[in-house]
């Protein structure tokens, strides 16, 4: 008798091979536990809000004068103007600003020493999801930015930990707790 060869390109069972693989890596092929590990165990505490305090030296150059943490939730930033003014962003006005400025983090970073590219390298522009260290130049002392190292860190811990999986399972074969077979 003649075996019948499949050929490599054999559509039928690469299709099958496809779906066998799918059921196998991306779902417990009937394990009936819930395996929502993103959400699960306990919550993690959101790190501490942060108060940045800008300052005009000239016509549009900022410096970071000022920084220091906050209640969560109680974040502002306090722009002081050369002419004299201060002005308060907080709440949904300093929210905005920081979506605007991450929705267009490449513009700010360019450089430059504007109100949005200063903000964008303070602790408000951190917890807005700036993920590099900020940058010295910005601030107008190397103490005023070694105030809030503590802080960053915390942050960064918190993002580490409100992402990763509670249970230590990652990946496609989390469901597994056989060491062999396919079965589910």
């Amino acid at each position: 008798m003649k075996k019948r060869y499949l050929r490599i390109g054999d559509l039928k069972r690469n299709a099958f091979i496809v779906a066998a693989a799918a059921c196998m890596g991306l779902t417990s092929c009937g394990n009936s536990s819930n395996n929502n590990d993103w959400n699960s165990g306990e919550e993690v505490a959101a790190p501490d809000g942060i108060i940045t305090e800008l300052t005009e030296e000239a016509p549009d150059q900022w410096k970071i004068t000022d920084e220091r943490t906050t209640v969560p939730g109680g974040s502002m930033a306090i722009l002081k103007y050369n002419d004299g003014r201060v002005d308060t962003l907080q709440g949904l006005a300093l929210e905005n600003k920081m979506k605007d400025l991450a929705a267009n983090q490449q513009t700010y970073n360019q450089g430059g020493f504007g109100l949005g590219s200063v903000l964008w390298w303070s602790g408000m522009g951190y917890m807005a999801g700036r993920m590099m260290s900020p940058r010295a130049g910005y601030y107008a002392n190397p103490g005023v930015m070694n105030n809030t190292a503590a802080w960053r860190q915390n942050v960064q811990t918190y993002r580490q930990q409100s992402t990763a999986p509670r249970s230590g399972r990652s990946g496609y074969f989390r469901g597994r707790s056989s060491g062999g077979g396919f079965g589910g």
